[in-house]
């Protein structure tokens, strides 16, 4: 054989030695993240639901560098403990763990006005710091505007209140409010955010002259509404006030506080750069959240117009170096379909609305599809608010087409609130692909109203239908979209799987799901709609060590009181925050 020649068996044992070499060299390029001596957390717990199928319970739970390195029980973890320092940490003994809890569309910045305001409000409210009786008449509602504004008669500050709405509290318009007062602004804002009525001093302090200036859509300067689209040029001059630097950090921490307190550990601002562009809000709200006083991740899905209106090379070159431990930027984008639920302007298909009146469009269909298909041709993951069932024949119209002309894999177009939805569109969403984020509270607040008002009982009652959704193996996830729902995923859940609306009436009750369900829609389900799955959302190892500590187990409770677990506290990325303490 010739020299520079090797036989067979000599080239394997030629390669096998340099496969060795490569694997100890590997293993010295990686060996500080494992090298014994490190130190090594074991949490142990009276029981800990993982959420995965193949190991679902365990005891103890191991983390280093803020990631689970192992699940099961002290005995099967031997391989780390004799190679480790290590430590048994106890202190969840009597606990029980459940991956880290997760909101994927809430937005900060609405919260941190809304926390700014006084809420006169149909239900009940009660957060921490803050409890809010009903309001559920015209009289009472009248009343306690009245009272708020009475405590400081000379203050020549607007009076803005959160938590209208015309089915309870009536029709009110700018003169009502002028009777109140006609010199003081009055703001009302109502239930879904989506809407505002104001009084002929605020049309001044808010810069609208009815007499020259052009009135924006969806508005009317004679009854001071400003609704949708007509809402956001409203905003727009409301931002100084709400931005200042206290109200602003006052709201934002209050926001973190709240969040803590429901368990979570992951929340989405679902539409950030919607009020000073994408570059500046993501800086107040790292300077708010990107610090160890915060217990959670938040990830920023910018609204289109705040990526439209940049440069593509700012776009990819923030999109590649923004994110941090707390502030997570990836290739997402928010789109806006219909009007919102709360203010009965999603769009509704035949036979419409019991009144005659029409929904709004927030996107006209082919607009929504023009921007749609630019960033499903640039890879990103859409997101879609989408609340009426026209409004879901448009979105998955528009889907529909993007495949056709570029198919993608695994693309998780996804649709938010989905608050009326048939049978056979949610069929549809499945075969097309559909992720779910859901509004499971829209059943409880509005159900019973909405029976009388709008949409009659057969249409009211099958309000998010959660059950289909998951029936047809559509990946479905709870949100609470605060302030539309409280910031509680355990109460997300106990909605979608009861069913029970603020009357107490059980509406369509085919339609919960159950418990084990709800729990993977505020969990590993939620993780999956923000492409996280292989982070968080399950008690795995490889993955980030965020846990929600529960003083009952969701599991053994019993359905009907899944939103009355208490919440111990939380585990982010292996560091503990107890309520008690934060």
């Amino acid at each position: 054989m010739p020299a520079n020649k090797l036989s067979p068996a000599a080239k394997f044992e030629r390669c096998g030695f340099f496969a060795g070499l490569l694997a100890l060299v590997v293993l010295a390029i990686t060996a500080p993240a494992i090298a014994a001596g490190d130190a090594l957390t074991i949490y142990t717990a009276r029981e800990i639901i993982t959420m995965d199928p193949s190991l679902p319970q365990a005891s103890a739970v191991a983390t280093m560098n803020g990631r689970i390195v192992a699940v099961g029980d002290i005995d099967s973890m031997s391989a780390w403990t004799s190679t480790h320092d290590y430590v048994v940490d106890d202190r969840f003994a009597d606990k029980v763990l459940v991956p880290g809890l997760i909101d994927n569309h809430l937005h900060p910045f609405l919260a941190a006005i809304i926390l700014n305001t006084t809420w006169i409000t149909p239900h009940e409210w009660r957060l921490t710091g803050l409890v809010v009786p009903a309001t559920q008449t015209p009289a009472d509602y009248l009343d306690r505007v009245r009272n708020a504004i009475a405590l400081d008669p000379d203050s020549t500050e607007p009076f803005i209140t959160w938590g209208y709405h015309e089915l309870w509290h009536g029709p009110l318009r700018r003169n009502d409010l002028d009777a109140i007062s006609d010199s003081r602004p009055i703001i009302l804002w109502q239930r879904s955010f989506h809407e505002i009525i104001v009084n002929t001093p605020a049309l001044e302090w808010l810069n609208f002259d009815p007499q020259a200036d052009e009135v924006p859509i969806d508005s009317d300067f004679d009854t001071g509404v400003f609704s949708e689209r007509g809402l956001m040029a409203a905003v727009a001059r409301l931002t100084p006030y709400f931005f200042a630097p206290e109200r602003l950090a006052y709201g934002l921490d209050r926001l973190r506080e709240i969040a803590h307190h429901g368990g979570i550990t992951t929340l989405a601002d679902m539409g950030v750069g919607m009020y000073l562009g994408l570059e500046q809000e993501m800086s107040l709200l790292g300077q708010a959240y990107d610090n160890e006083a915060t217990p959670f991740r938040l990830m920023l899905i910018p609204v289109a117009t705040a990526l439209t209106s940049m440069v593509s090379n700012d776009v990819d070159a923030l999109l590649g170096g923004s994110s941090t431990r707390r502030i997570r930027l990836d290739k997402h984008v928010k789109l806006l379909a219909d009007g919102g639920f709360f203010a009965q302007n999603m769009r509704m298909n035949f036979p419409g609305y019991t009144d005659g009146h029409e929904g709004k469009w927030l996107m006209k269909p082919e607009q929504l599809y023009r921007v749609a298909e630019s960033f499903w041709n640039r890879g990103y993951q859409v997101h879609v608010h989408v609340n009426g069932d026209e409004g879901m024949d448009v979105t998955l119209g528009i889907l529909n087409r993007l495949l056709d002309k570029k198919p993608r894999f695994d693309h998780r177009f996804t649709l938010h609130h989905v608050g009326f939805a048939t049978n056979d569109q949610l069929r549809r969403a499945a075969r097309l692909g559909v992720v779910i984020s859901a509004q499971p509270n829209y059943i409880w607040a509005l159900g019973d109203k909405y029976a009388e008002h709008g949409l009659g009982a057969d249409r009211a009652s099958q309000m998010s239908r959660i059950g289909a959704m998951v029936r047809n193996g559509i990946p479905t996830s709870l949100h609470s979209d605060f302030t539309m729902a409280p910031a509680a995923p355990l109460t997300l859940a106990w909605i979608a799987a009861n069913r029970i609306t603020a009357e107490g009436t059980r509406m369509a009750p085919v339609e919960r799901i159950s418990v084990d369900e709800a729990l993977r829609a505020i969990t590993i389900d939620a993780a999956f709609a923000l492409g996280l799955e292989q982070e968080i959302g399950s008690i795995v190892a490889g993955k980030r060590a965020d846990f929600t500590v529960l003083e009952k187990n969701p599991l053994k409770v019993g359905v009907k009181r899944l939103r009355d677990i208490p919440v111990w506290g939380t585990v982010f990325e292996g560091r503990v925050y107890s309520l008690e303490k934060h």
